[in-house]
Formats: structure tokens, sequence, C-alpha cells
């Protein structure tokens, strides 16, 4: 398989527009409280630190950009417009968190509220997309664009009730229907703006589709996804099972590592999720990990592959 770069990543995505023509068109809190900082170089695989970081637990506030991001969202549920110009800035914010000492940080919020998923895993999904495109060695200005892709990924989720979002316990068939049109909710509204944002429409219109076929939206034939989406969707299944829902407890980091690793090949691009593997890998002991949320009381049910992305 050929290298993730700038040529991957630009080829053409009229697809989008083309695979969406057919289709039918049809709040959350942010935690301004600490947040999770962990030194995670992103220096690239083959050169490691010369020696241990520190870690830390930081008293650190992304508010504004958490609040702004909510504000998006609301936007976009009352308006059906995309404030681009805020989420860019949201992604340079996060930029800056990321590198705001020698060695790169990943910052991730943590879920404090059941109905603060939405808004809480958007931003760590950004996080997580913008260090692993770093960590194969992309651009600054590509980095911001996957950041943008992964912060707007879920945005077809304001069409969902919140009622089915935070529903502690399995979905039935019609909720499950309703969950599922999301990736196609979201593409729209995102082929609706102005600027120039196909990438981003392809991410969220493809992030829940598996490389073996799987996964929803359900292609009319069969084709290969674009790299962002496949970057993005480890991300935000990584993130999604380290987080506590109203229907499970969280993950640990080993078991969701674990877990990405069996997938690989089937639901995940080999190449991406073990790029992303060596990277939480590399530098696991420089994580700090708060006891919150995040942190799992008891073994986890199992959990099958359609649903560890919701």
């Amino acid at each position: 398989m050929s290298p993730i770069n700038r040529s991957r990543i630009s080829r053409p995505t009229s697809r989008a527009r083309c695979s969406l023509s057919s289709v039918t068109k049809w709040s959350s809190d942010g935690s301004r409280s600490s947040i999770r900082f962990g030194a995670v170089g992103l220096k690239g695989e083959t050169e490691l630190a010369s020696e241990p970081l520190p870690t830390a637990t930081i008293s650190f506030s992304l508010g504004e950009e958490v609040d702004t991001l909510r504000w998006l969202q609301r936007e976009v549920q009352t308006t059906g417009a995309v404030p681009l110009t805020e989420a860019e800035a949201v992604v340079r914010s996060l930029a800056v968190a990321m590198h705001g000492g020698r060695q790169v940080m990943l910052p991730l919020l943590q879920l404090k509220e059941f109905d603060q998923y939405t808004t809480t895993h958007s931003m760590n999904v950004a996080v997580l997309s913008m260090a692993l495109a770093e960590f194969l060695g992309l651009s600054g200005t590509d980095v911001r664009t996957f950041g943008i892709a992964g912060l707007l990924h879920d945005i077809g989720k304001i069409k969902i009730p919140l009622e089915v979002l935070t529903k502690p316990g399995r979905l039935t068939d019609e909720e499950r229907a309703l969950m599922n049109q999301h990736p196609v909710a979201g593409a729209r509204m995102l082929l609706d703006v102005e600027e120039d944002l196909d990438l981003a429409v392809l991410v969220a219109y493809e992030h829940h589709i598996m490389i073996n076929g799987g996964g929803y939206p359900v292609l009319r034939y069969a084709r290969d996804c674009h790299p962002a989406s496949k970057l993005v969707h480890v991300c935000d299944v990584y993130d999604a099972l380290r987080t506590r829902r109203p229907y499970r407890e969280a993950w640990s980091f080993e078991k969701t590592l674990g877990y990405l690793q069996e997938r690989s090949g089937l639901e995940f691009d080999p190449e991406l999720c073990g790029a992303f593997v060596r990277m939480m890998k590399q530098w696991e002991g420089q994580v700090a990990v708060l006891p919150d949320e995040r942190t799992p009381v008891g073994p986890p049910p199992a959990a099958k592959p359609e649903q560890t992305g919701v």
C-alpha cells in the first residue's frame, strides 16, 4: 500500500456530490474542568524520545472552544448554516494546545454528562485525527484540514433526538435506522456550505464504512473510501470505546488498542490502524489518565462492531 501523502488525500472528491445527489433529504454541554493532558510526541514513527518525559495533569481549559462548538452545533440545527470560520478557529486553538510546549501534547476532553457526548467526542476526534496526520508526516495545513473533518464528522447527529443519542440501553431497530442516517445528514449539511469542504463531506459520509464493505451507509457499489475517512474512522472508534456510554462502561487503553488490532484489515485500514496503535503505544507512559468517567469500573461487555463508533 502506498503511503499517506498529499497526492492521496487530494484526489478528486466530486464523487461525494454524485453519491449524495440521489439520497432523499431528511444540546450538548462541555466541561471546563481538567483536561487530560499527556505528552504524545509526534516526531514520526522512527524517531524515539531520548528519555521518558514527565507526565502531568494540567488544569487547562478549552472552555471557549467547547462553547464555540456548542454554539456552532446549535447554529447548524436552527439555521442549517455551518459557520466554517468558527470551526477553523476551534481547530487552530486545538493545534496551539497540542504544540504549547517542547513536546506535542494530546489534549482530550473528559466526558462529564452523557448529553455532552457529541461535543466532547467531536473535539477528541479532531485532536486524534490531527495527531495521527502529523505522525504520518503531513504538512501543517493538511493536519488542520483533517482537524476540520474530525471536528465535523458527526455534525449529522444534531438531527438525531437527544433521547436516542443518550438512551441507556440498546437501540430498537427503528432507533438504529434513525441513528444510521447521521452520516448522510451530515454530508448534506456540509455540501451546502459555500466554502470547499469536500474532504469533510467525504469523512462525514464515509466514517462508519468498514474496509470490508460493512458499516453504513450501505454503498450501492463496492469502492474504496477516502484515506481521510479511514483515518478518522480509527480515531472515532478509539475515542468512542474509551468513553463511558449510557449502555456500557469505558474500555481500558489496552482493550481498546487490542480491539483495533483485531479488526485491522476487516473494519480498519491496516496501515492507518497500525500507525495509530504504534503512536499510542509509543507514548503510553507519557499519557496522564485521570480517574474520571473514562476509567472502567468493571469488565466491559462485548461490543458488536457496528456499535463501536456510535
